[in-house]
């Protein structure tokens, strides 16, 4: 018996029922389509997260939530903190980064790059202990990475800048660095677990270049 009133049929069972066998096939399967898509697009649109598009010659887009707060900060093309009472947690930032001309995959190219990079990070930062390098991949972005312990003042600071470009094509020069920075207090264990816990990891995951959030990891 079916639980709906009969002012309101026929149900989809009761319209596929007349159907042969592979049109009752086919109708179910689209009919369970339309609603993966239906809940696919309600989480990547939670009320709990904000969603921003930035184009530029490099245009990308990512998801953040409520904790972290856009602030204008010189020089940058995005930039989140969070703060608590005042207190300095975390803050993820997005700046332009441009190549000079080169040859080939820039996944070849980006470790060259950074080794003349940390030279300018050692001028922002004073002393640090490298913590690790080397390639990494977000989403539709190939890049590599630097983790570093530093300080600020008396208090520990844990430091990953990506830096980042899109797949295609060779000789692509136009990408972005993103830099997260965390502490202690912000409840980061240690330097590799910046962006991998808390607010950084949905900025940092959901990174796309691009304005398809389609594929972007939450």
């Amino acid at each position: 018996m079916s639980a709906v009133k009969p002012q309101y049929g026929p149900t989809l069972p009761q319209l596929v029922a007349t159907l042969p066998r592979a049109g009752r096939v086919a109708v179910m399967a689209l009919a369970a389509l339309l609603i993966a898509g239906a809940v696919a697009l309600a989480v990547s649109t939670r009320a709990d997260e904000t969603v921003v598009v930035v184009r530029g010659p490099a245009t990308f887009n990512l998801a953040y939530g409520p904790q972290l707060q856009r602030v204008r900060r010189p020089g940058t093309l995005l930039a989140l903190r969070r703060e608590r009472a005042g207190l300095f947690l975390d803050s993820y930032v997005v700046r332009p980064l441009v190549l000079a001309p080169y040859r080939g995959a820039v996944g070849g190219t980006l470790p060259v790059y950074a080794f003349a990079y940390l030279e300018r990070l050692r001028r922002r930062y004073g002393r640090f202990d490298l913590v690790l390098e080397g390639r990494t991949r977000i989403n539709n972005a190939i890049g590599y990475q630097l983790v570093l312990r530093a300080r600020r003042g008396p208090r520990t600071l844990y430091v990953r800048h990506v830096l980042l470009f899109g797949e295609a094509p060779e000789g692509l020069r136009r990408g972005v660095v993103l830099e997260l920075e965390s502490t202690p207090a912000a409840g980061t264990p240690n330097a590799l677990a910046t962006g991998n816990a808390g607010p950084l990891k949905q900025a940092l995951r959901s990174f796309r270049f691009g304005t398809s959030r389609q594929g972007g990891t939450q």
